[in-house]
């Protein structure tokens, strides 16, 4: 089963949200093995990262998944409005937005979101909102254990609460309902930068637990997650796992993604042509035929969101076989060379099996986290449906407790 929605179109991206569904099981599995009580987030900021936030969120929802991240408060609002009032949704961009002087931060609680506070001033800002409306709202405290981009630092974040003191009028109605963190080189597992930031990490649980010992404790990301039992805590946030990129690409356990694959992507041929030795090909003259080539233009540019750092790098798919970029990609259309082709193709497929995804993104010297965000909305999108079974996996899904 599969619904389309009908756009314009450059090209068919294709995203098979029951392998999203599997992805996210797969992940809760490992988080549960050794932890019946943790659990697993789905992060899905930036319109789940290019490939549609509303399917996919429903999508795992009816898997059970029942915490969500996004960035911002207009993705939370969006994400409350598609999922109604049972999902938990934190904001990780926190409160920059939505206190004006007209509406101090009735959005937050009329959608009733959950902010990531990773400063003091963020924190008594949502100290004295909550004071404003008489009710303890909950939110997330953010520390910062070394990747020194977002978060309170530990020995700040130990002075705020020790001043403040637990009990008192003023820090009565503070509710965060989650202590985290972020790992910076979690894709890399003898990094012994997660070790430190391990640590760090519950040098910060000791402080904070002493105050509020109900809290909950999250660190993990994609691959923080195959970091093993001591970084799985109550809650794993994995992201670009869910839609297919390989967290374990620096794992020697693992000799494959693990992952699923999501999205595919079909480009059609617009012209098909033949060139001489000695001509070129593309703005700039950039490539050069050394023999007869026949050479492929597709519908789809850096417009598309194919990066122009794939020119003369990067390479797509047709019947199996491989065919390179030629020449600098451009807005509306690149080039590809077909000579080793027995038959002249009418469509071209960027993304293979579930390895291209981050091998095209090692090509363009990005991640696959850009390759994904940037696919543009001139495709048409195609969704595939068809609900993951749980029970293939040896677990069973229920919901959170209240």
């Amino acid at each position: 089963m599969s619904y389309k929605k009908e756009i314009p179109s450059t090209g068919l991206l294709t995203i098979d949200l029951s392998a999203i569904q599997y992805n996210w099981l797969f992940l809760r599995k490992i988080v549960c093995k050794t932890n019946a009580d943790a659990n697993c987030a789905a992060v899905v900021k930036a319109n789940a990262y290019g490939l549609g936030v509303k399917p996919v969120a429903l999508a795992l929802v009816s898997v059970g998944c029942t915490d969500f991240f996004v960035s911002t408060l207009d993705e939370g609002e969006e994400l409350r409005q598609i999922l109604g009032a049972e999902p938990r949704i934190f904001v990780l961009g926190g409160i920059h937005h939505g206190f004006s002087k007209e509406n101090f931060g009735g959005r937050w609680q009329e959608f009733n979101l959950i902010p990531v506070l990773y400063s003091i001033s963020c924190i008594e800002r949502w100290i004295m909102f909550c004071q404003q409306r008489a009710e303890a709202f909950p939110c997330v405290l953010k520390v910062d254990t070394g990747m020194h981009r977002l978060g309170v630092s530990i020995d700040e974040l130990a002075i705020f609460i020790d001043r403040v003191g637990y009990g008192k009028s003023r820090f009565s109605l503070f509710n965060p309902v989650l202590l985290m963190s972020h790992l910076a080189c979690a894709d890399e597992p003898n990094n012994q930068f997660n070790r430190e930031q391990l640590l760090a990490f519950q040098s910060a649980i000791e402080k904070v637990q002493n105050h509020f010992p109900d809290i909950s404790l999250s660190l993990s990301n994609s691959s923080g997650v195959f970091l093993g039992e001591s970084f799985h805590f109550d809650l794993c946030r994995p992201g670009i796992a869910l839609y297919g990129g390989n967290p374990v690409a620096h794992h020697n356990a693992f000799k494959k993604n693990p992952m699923r694959q999501v999205v595919k992507l079909s480009l059609p041929v617009m012209q098909r042509r033949a060139i001489k030795p000695g001509e070129s090909v593309g703005y700039g003259k950039t490539f050069t035929a050394q023999k007869t080539m026949r050479l492929a233009t597709v519908f789809g540019g850096y417009a598309d969101g194919v990066l122009r750092s794939l020119s003369n790098r990067g390479y797509a798919w047709c019947n199996g076989i491989k065919v390179p970029v030629v020449g600098r990609i451009s807005m509306d259309s690149m080039v590809f060379d077909v000579t080793e082709l027995a038959v002249q193709p009418s469509s071209i497929q960027v993304f293979e099996s579930n390895h291209c995804l981050d091998t095209l993104a090692d090509s363009a010297q990005t991640i696959s986290y850009e390759l994904l965000t940037n696919l543009g909305g001139r495709y048409q999108r195609e969704y595939i449906s068809g609900k993951a079974s749980a029970a293939t996996l040896g677990m069973r899904v229920a919901p959170r407790d209240k």
